[in-house]
């Protein structure tokens, strides 16, 4: 089964690109989770995905409420994670 790895920003192997990213993460959030690790291997898809949950989270819905929605759609979309 292939992996996707899980960068650190503190690996000198990980990519300047993707570790600018997970800094700018550490910076807004105060943590990197790994979901955020795993983006950082597309750097482009990292950042986006910051912006649409910062705007997702700003809405007026509460952390709870948000977490509600995305687990909602991953039912609705038959993810499986």
């Amino acid at each position: 089964m292939p992996r996707i790895p899980i960068l650190h920003e503190d690996d000198p192997n990980t990519p300047e690109e993707a570790r600018k990213v997970l800094e700018e993460i550490r910076e807004k959030r105060g943590l990197v989770l790994n979901v955020y690790r795993a983006l950082a291997n597309h750097p482009a898809l990292a950042t986006h995905l910051v912006g649409f949950y910062a705007t997702a989270r700003s809405g007026g819905l509460t952390p709870a409420e948000c977490e509600l929605a995305y687990t909602s759609a991953s039912v609705a979309n038959s993810c499986f994670y």
